[in-house]
């Protein structure tokens, strides 16, 4: 899911392509697209606990007051302001980091309703009620 990341704060305004992860609690920028971004760890506040993952523990810093925009299946945007973003940092950004994707996680998922299909290999996130009542 592609969805345009603005902080004033940081001068970021860029898009960033989100794996949709059901089992992340935290929407998180992993290394490469901070790094693409250019976001600058030193005006981020610091996770004193950081975050654990797949890859272990990893420094982890709070991005503020962050902008998320979608496109919808209709042209239109859909826009989540979010109080704050996990940015993630690496001791090394090797490949193996560097392949890791930026997540959307549970903080923005249960706000609406993800539909799978699996015929289609597709997925849904929509604020509508599912027509057949899950």
């Amino acid at each position: 899911m592609v969805a345009i990341v603005e902080s004033k704060a940081l001068g970021v305004n860029e898009t960033i392509e989100f794996l949709v992860d059901t089992g992340a609690s935290r929407t998180t920028i992993c290394d490469k697209d901070a790094l693409r971004l250019g976001i600058d760890y030193s005006k981020l506040e610091r996770l004193s606990e950081g975050m654990l993952g797949i890859g272990g523990l990893v420094e982890t810093y709070i991005m503020k007051n962050v902008k998320l925009t979608f496109k919808r299946e209709n042209g239109k945007s859909h826009v989540e302001n979010m109080e704050k973003i996990y940015v993630l940092k690496h001791p090394i950004a090797d490949e193996r980091i560097m392949r890791i994707p930026s997540i959307l996680g549970r903080d923005i998922l249960n706000k609406y309703t993800l539909i799978y299909d699996k015929r289609h290999e597709t997925a849904y996130i929509t604020d509508e009620e599912p027509p057949f009542g899950c």
